[in-house]
């Protein structure tokens, strides 16, 4: 073989099996967390080298339209796009291939007897979506939840702070359509509506009823979780031994303007004048057009940071609470998965959030058949507890509790978790009774 070929291919081989060892051998003894840095970096370096190729290959292009002689610039900057591009789809499409949710493991190492952990995908409402299912042992109740958003998954925060619920459940966490795992699932978009979402809520429960051989299972919502929640607990009641919901979201359009309110006032508080025009540009809520995500996100931001940041008691929930940079390290997510998530908060949620202004628990979701509990955070601006607390006042069910946790704002079940987790396992106690 020519010495020039030899060159050429061995750098390749080279970076490929540097890739395979890192993969196969190194990956898994770092851990979730160095390997999301380690990746991270490099596909950051790698999209640059990528850009800067293309720009310099674009612009040999047009040297070499002009008659200038910058063929061999043009090879070589194509090359080293082709390189870049190559690495970029590796490292993407393995951390995809490679993602899973660990063992869950005994006291002595070894994979507990009789317990689930599975990253699986499921058909509901004919498109592909995706579960996470965890538990110490198969036998006991299931759990369902519900995350906030739309369009947004809370998988990283329940994986990091609610693990104890694994001991007394099947934790069956559920990537809704349109987000993370399942952002695929956005279209057809016409099918992102309220009742679609309640409709893939009672064919999943469904399912899990018959795998897992139970005749009901609790229903857990955070948030835009519970506007669901709430309805399919509503609509079959046969299908659900409780429904959980937890920063219970009754009236959108109401909690909105409170906390445009709330900031509004702040801002003319503290002479932050900047802020107040911006305000006063957008207007109060509710936002529609193209991008409604934005007008919302900076009230939402606000408040976040003015009303709940402060109160935060927890110092675990304080440091690694961070959605973003939970999700980085999420050994469930590949990078694709990652970028599903920023692209759900965006489209989905877009897609979605307009269509909540006219709904109202109060007037049209008060009767349940089954049992009720209501958690909310005494610092949550999110969703004002005034409202929620009212709405429990007006539910009929055969038995119902307001719960204040009383350290924590609309997160209170991660900032909380232990007394979250005492609540679970006496709801869990009745459901084997």
């Amino acid at each position: 073989m020519k010495t020039k070929t030899l060159h050429k291919i061995r750098p390749y081989g080279v970076a490929g099996i540097i890739l395979i060892s890192y993969f196969l051998g190194l990956r898994p003894l770092l851990g979730a967390g160095p390997s999301a840095l380690i990746e991270g970096v490099t596909l950051a370096a790698a999209l640059m080298v990528l850009l800067g190729a293309l720009l310099l290959a674009a612009t040999a292009g047009i040297a070499l339209a002009l008659g200038k002689p910058r063929a061999q610039q043009l090879r070589r900057r194509g090359a080293v796009a082709v390189a870049a591009l190559t690495l970029i789809v590796t490292i993407v499409g393995a951390s995809q291939a490679l993602a899973h949710t660990p063992q869950i493991r005994g006291a002595d190492g070894k994979p507990l007897p009789g317990s689930i952990a599975t990253v699986e995908a499921v058909e509901l409402g004919g498109v592909r979506q995706w579960l996470i299912i965890r538990g110490h042992d198969v036998t006991k109740p299931v759990l369902l939840f519900l995350s906030g958003g739309p369009g947004a998954s809370e998988a990283a925060r329940v994986l990091r702070f609610n693990q104890a619920l694994e001991e007394d459940y099947v934790v069956v966490i559920w990537e809704q359509r349109g987000c993370t795992k399942s952002y695929p699932s956005i279209n057809p978009k016409s099918a992102l509506t309220v009742d679609q979402y309640v409709a893939d809520i009672i064919e999943l429960t469904e399912m899990l009823r018959t795998r897992f051989d139970e005749k009901t299972i609790t229903l857990v919502g955070h948030s835009w979780g519970t506007i669901i929640g709430a309805r399919a607990a509503q609509a079959r009641p046969d299908l659900f031994s409780h429904y959980v919901g937890t920063a219970q979201m009754v009236n959108v359009q109401e909690a909105d303007q409170l906390i445009y309110d709330a900031v509004y006032e702040h801002a003319q508080r503290t002479g932050d004048t900047p802020f107040l025009q911006t305000l006063e540009a957008q207007g109060p809520p509710p936002y529609f057009g193209k991008s409604p995500i934005r007008p919302y996100s900076t009230i939402f931001g606000r408040e976040y940071a003015v009303f709940e940041v402060p109160n935060i008691r927890d110092e675990a929930y304080r440091r690694d609470g961070d959605i973003l940079l939970l999700s980085l390290k999420l050994p469930e997510y590949g990078w694709l998965d990652r970028a599903y998530y920023l692209l759900g908060l965006m489209n989905t949620f877009n897609a979605v959030y307009p269509q909540l202004q006219e709904m109202d628990l109060r007037g049209d979701a008060t009767q349940f058949e089954l049992p009720v509990t209501l958690i909310l955070g005494r610092h949550d601006m999110n969703s004002p507890s005034q409202i929620p607390e009212a709405y429990f006042d007006l539910i009929e069910a055969p038995s119902k509790e307001l719960i204040f946790f009383e350290d924590s704002g609309h997160g209170m079940i991660w900032e909380e978790a232990d007394r979250f987790h005492e609540v679970m396992t006496g709801i869990a106690a009745k459901a084997t009774q």
